[in-house]
């Protein structure tokens, strides 16, 4: 007879400790987790009456894994000794999870591949809805042997779904902060907690962390190297601050890297990726706006590092900006026509590319708008000193070899300094807290102050959010930083940004002039017809209204039809609209409103037209 999980258990003690699956040196000892594998191990399944399922390992002449034991007939119910039905290698549920709501139930699964290689995957019950295809494949990508016979595969589900470990846990479907608590996939930092808390989800190795080399490899070729180029260390700080959002519920956002090919851009990604993983961990913007959303998701408290913005779909690129800074998916409903759960996250984003979020909007014909430039921070990669995203080259070293020098150690040194930032953390929340605060702050009024506008201040707090990141990091022995340096390097990235704006204030009402004076160079000689022109020669098609001399000699005054108006400011609310034309003075109102009662030669009567300068648009004034 073979060995119930009981006995068997109790035979091979000697054989196979139970495994910790949560224990590692970056963790904090969570003595409730620790005991979910004893515990399952040592308590028998559900057996129903005459049959049952069974783990036996080491057994002489039987195969280890999970059997199913049919004792009973099932013409008449009488005893039979049946061979047992091998269903899987050793499968082992170590407890029954669901989140604090009493919803999203699913099952630990803990099993050993064949190079003995633990593994540990929360799975959601929901997996077992059909057939378990879906169950199966992933488990067998995990090194899981399962049988194929299509018996077996059937009681792999029973197996599974009618195991009654007695330990629970609390699952949740999103990395990052839950308390005090800071989950990844597998593993959990922070102080212990009422019941363990688990990471759950239908693709366990959807977030590729990861660990090579050594910490001390890392400080001392990664990131020490970068000092003094605050692209870099703009970049670095970028991925420490991912952790840090939650700590202080700051809003998300990203910063897009923007300039040509060659100038160092995928390396600063890179670089910065390597906090967390290996290079697999850095995306590419080559996705549609539902699977960003899904990526995000699984990103939430981290950095997600996006790579190449060129390669998104222009005409989804202005909300997927604010999906990713917003923290929240897109609305759907189910078959039933319920509303499904939203996903919600919160993350900053790392961006490259050749050109910038703005521009991939008007390339599909989209408008720029002052709340994209907040949530997606456009900064220019080439720091200006001839080296493109470098301002310090290590002795000896061209710009492209010190790039290909720090792209090989990212290679080899990686997935370090997140568990370190954690764990130091995760040790005392409210001191983090406070300090990350008080060099947050002190960095954004040093950067903005009180007199600069909204739009101003909320990239103001981005960056000093950032450079806070990098001097917690540094505070904590994890970059070899003299203290300062990445907030020196967040206070000259935000005044490269500020230069390039071109002004302290609002943004929207210079992209609200921007829009009309690219209306005028592009119309200005196709859709205005010559006020007084004899009516054989010229075609005016879509005519927006008329063009005449101005009161200089030189000078020109467009007329345009209230319609046409209404397509020139298309995207903007007319009245704020008006008023901005008005304070610029490229638009002369009436006596009592913005349309001026004009008799024009040509059109036979008096109308109603907008007089825009022609002198001051094209100028630009």
């Amino acid at each position: 007879m073979i060995q119930s999980q009981t006995s068997s258990q109790s035979a091979h003690t000697h054989k196979r400790k139970p495994p910790n699956f949560l224990s590692s040196s970056a963790t904090v000892d969570l003595p409730s987790i620790t005991e979910i594998i004893d515990l399952s191990l040592a308590a028998p399944s559900l057996k129903p009456a005459g049959t049952r399922f069974e783990v036996t390992i080491g057994r002489k002449g039987y195969k280890d894994g999970v059997h199913w034991i049919d004792c009973k007939n099932e013409q008449d119910g009488t005893d039979v000794d049946q061979a047992p039905t091998w269903i899987c290698s050793p499968l082992h549920i170590g407890a029954l999870t669901r989140d604090e709501t009493g919803s999203e139930w699913g099952r630990l699964l803990v099993f050993d591949d064949r190079d003995r290689r633990r593994h540990q995957w929360a799975m959601p019950c929901s997996m077992l809805a059909t057939d378990g295809a879906d169950l199966r494949a992933e488990l067998l990508r995990q090194g899981l042997d399962i049988s194929s016979a299509s018996r077996a595969r059937k009681l792999l589900n029973d197996y599974i779904q009618q195991a009654s470990p007695k330990v629970t846990a609390r699952c949740v479907t999103r990395t990052g902060w839950h308390g005090d608590a800071f989950v990844l996939p597998k593993e959990t930092y922070g102080a212990p907690q009422a019941e363990p808390i688990i990471f759950q989800t239908t693709a366990p190795d959807s977030v590729a962390l990861g660990r090579s080399g050594t910490l001390d490899g890392w400080r001392s070729h990664v990131a020490a190297p970068c000092a003094g180029n605050s692209r870099l260390l703009l970049a670095l700080s970028t991925g420490f601050a991912g952790p840090c959002l939650g700590l202080l519920n700051s809003e998300g956002g990203g910063v897009h890297l923007r300039g040509g090919s060659s100038l160092g851009k995928t390396t600063a990604v890179l670089v910065a990726s390597s906090i967390f993983g290996p290079p697999e961990f850095m995306r590419t913007w080559r996705q549609t706006d539902n699977a960003l959303e899904g990526t995000a998701s699984l990103h939430s408290d981290l950095m997600l590092p996006l790579d190449e913005i060129g390669q998104l779909d222009p005409s989804k690129a202005g909300a997927v900006a604010y999906m990713l800074a917003n923290g929240q998916g897109k609305g759907r409903s189910a078959r039933d026509g319920s509303a499904r759960a939203i996903a919600k996250f919160q993350l900053i984003f790392l961006s490259s590319g050749e050109i910038s979020l703005g521009d991939l909007v008007t390339e599909s014909g989209g408008k720029r708008r002052a709340g994209q430039e907040v949530r997606v921070i456009d900064m220019a990669a080439d720091a200006g000193a001839g080296f493109g995203m470098f301002e310090r080259l290590p002795a000896g070293l061209s710009a492209g070899e010190f790039a290909d020098q720090l792209k090989t150690a990212a290679r080899a040194h990686f997935g370090h300094a997140l568990p370190a930032l954690l764990q130091a953390v995760t040790a005392n929340p409210e001191v983090a807290r406070a300090k990350l605060r008080a060099i947050r702050d002190s960095l954004a009024n040093e950067l903005a102050g009180r007199q600069a506008d909204g739009q101003v201040r909320r990239v103001a707090q981005r960056f000093a959010l950032i450079g806070a990141a990098g001097e917690l990091a540094t505070s904590y022995g994890l970059t070899d930083w003299p203290e300062g340096e990445a907030a020196a390097a967040a206070k000259k990235c935000f005044a490269n940004w500020q230069e390039a704006r071109g002004t302290n204030g609002n943004s929207e009402p210079e992209a609200l002039l921007s829009q009309v004076r690219a209306f005028f160079e592009a119309h200005g000689e196709s859709r205005f017809e010559p006020e007084g022109r004899q009516s054989e020669k010229l075609l005016i098609r879509e005519r927006a209204g008329f063009r005449r001399k101005g009161d200089d000699e030189h000078a020109v005054e467009y007329l345009v039809f209230p319609e046409a108006f209404k397509q020139i400011i298309e995207g903007h609310n007319q009245k704020w609209a008006i008023d901005v034309l008005i304070k610029a003075d490229w638009l002369k109102p009436g006596k009592d409103c913005a349309p001026q009662s004009i008799r024009v030669d040509g059109l036979g009567k008096r109308a109603r037209l907008y007089v825009f300068d022609g002198g001051a648009v094209h100028a630009g004034d």
